[in-house]
């Protein structure tokens, strides 16, 4: 009974270090800024200077025809920084330091804050993704350093 035990035990253990969040990125540059507060107000992140990129978090949702979408995951916590790219264009799943790997440089680029106007966001976005303009459904929401946290959309008639 106790070897049971034991074994039920040990097996569990496996079981969820490898089920640990594929998500989860480490390779987030260090002066990355960092929401330290989960609450939505202003001063709750971490500003460096000379940041590479001005936000905590950065949800993109673009569908194109056949449903299929491109989707963006991003977020830096105190906790640990995640991320997400599915790509339903091209077939392709990347999370954790893959896909800020792909991310960092496209991030790096974007030159859009919160005073922005929203078409211009927009036009930035789809080009730095390298995106096609034939979408339905272009969704964004991003918290900004400042803890502004802002929503672009944008949906085309079909």
């Amino acid at each position: 009974m106790k070897k049971m035990i034991l074994t039920v035990a040990f097996s569990t253990s496996l079981l969820l270090v490898a089920c640990g969040d594929k998500d989860e990125a480490t390779n987030v540059p260090d002066n990355a800024p960092v929401e330290t507060n989960k609450n939505n107000t202003a001063g709750d992140t971490s500003t460096t200077v000379n940041a590479p990129f001005n936000f905590t978090h950065f949800d993109l949702d673009v569908e194109y025809p056949n449903k299929r979408t491109y989707d963006v995951e991003y977020e830096n916590e105190t906790a640990g920084a995640e991320a997400k790219i599915e790509d339903e264009l091209n077939n392709k799943i990347t999370q954790g330091n893959e896909a800020m790997n792909t991310l960092i440089p496209i991030f790096e680029s974007l030159t859009f804050d919160h005073t922005t106007a929203d078409a211009q966001v927009i036009d930035e976005v789809l080009q730095k993704f390298n995106l096609s303009e034939l979408y339905f459904e272009f969704d964004l929401e991003v918290k900004f350093t400042d803890g502004t946290t802002k929503e672009y959309r944008h949906k085309k008639p079909m």
